[in-house]
């Protein structure tokens, strides 16, 4: 070997030894200190109360109208924490309803976020023309009694009634009084129990019969003061339809001789006021 190669060597050789320590620590200081056992574990999926840490407004939809919705959030949300403003893939990483439900409406009723705008309360549906426009698609019954029974109801629009949210039922006493001034709401539907026929009215033996003085003060208010053994007598009893006028042989039979009754068939004629009876004087 040449003296002059030998030199450069022996140079190379130094420098090396001078650089390659404070080389080291230069990469050293720039490497962080890694904390193996924080990725040393396989993590389980988050439970529901774990994902209302951020998505605070979902899980109280759920809880509190989420029906069949309730169950863990990975069963639809297979990709979570994926979307990106530059891919605008929104729609690509959200569930898919027909991934669980088929066609529940029928063929032609396939837009179920135009309904069902919170999947996280999807019974939750608010009350909008489309769906006014289909009620008796799916409400056929109630559609049917609304025409076969004519009344002021079938002059409304569903949604008069069902107005805040679908399955709305709304309180009597929103658009009508009571019959009387200590009515309680519930009382209504002993007599008026088919809200879509309003006018087929029935009676139970458990109704208060004050509310017969709504329409009828004058009769209810006679009854009331009879001294006759028909003041012991429910207007039901006799009235067991609304608008039922009985014949007085469905309870008296004939209580007077055959030439009598032949006489004055009509018990009327004498017994002139069937709400305020003659009573017999000692």
């Amino acid at each position: 070997m040449s003296t002059h190669k030998l030199l450069f060597l022996i140079v190379v050789v130094t420098l090396a030894g001078f650089i390659q320590p404070g080389f080291a620590s230069a990469v050293n200081r720039d490497l962080p200190n890694v904390d193996e056992s924080l990725y040393s574990v396989t993590p389980e999926p988050l439970t529901p109360a774990e994902c209302a840490r951020c998505h605070n407004s979902q899980f109280a939809s759920l809880k509190v109208a989420g029906g069949k919705h309730r169950f863990d959030c990975q069963e639809c949300h297979e990709v979570i924490h994926a979307y990106s403003p530059r891919k605008n893939n929104y729609d690509a990483i959200m569930p898919v309803c027909a991934t669980c439900h088929d066609q529940p409406h029928g063929p032609t009723k396939t837009d179920c976020l135009g309904c069902h705008q919170n999947p996280h309360a999807p019974r939750n549906v608010p009350a909008m023309e489309k769906l006014g426009k289909a009620c008796a698609d799916c409400h056929k019954s109630p559609a049917a009694e609304l025409q076969k029974y004519p009344s002021a109801h079938t002059e409304q629009g569903c949604q008069t009634c069902h107005h805040e949210k679908h399955g709305y039922i709304p309180n009597c006493f929103e658009c009508h009084e009571g019959h009387f001034e200590e009515q309680a709401v519930d009382v209504c539907m002993t007599c008026h129990d088919r809200v879509h026929a309003p006018l087929q009215i029935g009676f139970s033996r458990q109704d208060d019969l004050r509310t017969c003085s709504g329409c009828h003060d004058g009769v209810y208010t006679k009854w009331q003061g009879t001294r006759s053994k028909h003041g012991k007598v429910a207007c039901t009893m006799c009235h067991q339809q609304h608008g039922k006028i009985p014949d007085c042989r469905e309870c008296h039979s004939e209580p007077h001789n055959k030439a009598q009754h032949e006489m004055f068939p009509n018990c009327l004629t004498c017994h002139i006021d069937v709400h305020d009876l003659p009573i017999k004087k000692k």
